[in-house]
Formats: C-alpha cells, structure tokens, sequence
C-alpha cells in the first residue's frame, strides 16, 4: 500500500466492525501509565485495610472471649 495525499494516516483494520488502529499518543500513555499507578495504590490500600479491619475484629473478639470466660462468643448464632 503506497502512502498518497488521501490515504489515511491510520488504515483501517481488515476486520469489519473494528476500531482502526491508532498510534497511542505520548499524553495517552502517559495518562493510561498514570491512571494503571493510581488504580493498583487504590486496591493495595483497600486490601491493607480490609485486611487490618479483620485483625482488628479478630483481636476484639479474642479480648471479649478472654474477658468473659470461654464459651462467651456464640459463634453459631
């Protein structure tokens, strides 16, 4: 395929229906680059403290049994 004066920038795929394949632009990367930091902090954080709420229930739950004699915590409902 010869590049002329209006052939297009960016060809269109052969496949019918898709998107035709554009250049990620510098700005682009670097907002998806950005945007992929800020979303693995974010779920690292909410594991962090998903994790912590569990041993800070855990902990309670041991003290309150720890208090009031084995048995206290009915478990089953």
């Amino acid at each position: 395929m010869t590049m002329g004066l209006f052939t297009p920038k960016y060809p269109k795929s052969d496949t019918p229906g898709a998107d035709p394949q554009r250049r990620e632009s510098r700005a682009d990367r670097k907002h998806r680059e950005s945007r992929e930091r800020v979303d693995a902090a974010m779920k690292q954080s909410w594991q962090d403290a998903e994790r912590a709420s569990k041993e800070r229930g855990a902990r309670f739950w041991a003290d309150y049994e720890r208090d009031n004699g084995p048995g206290s915590v009915d478990w089953h409902g």
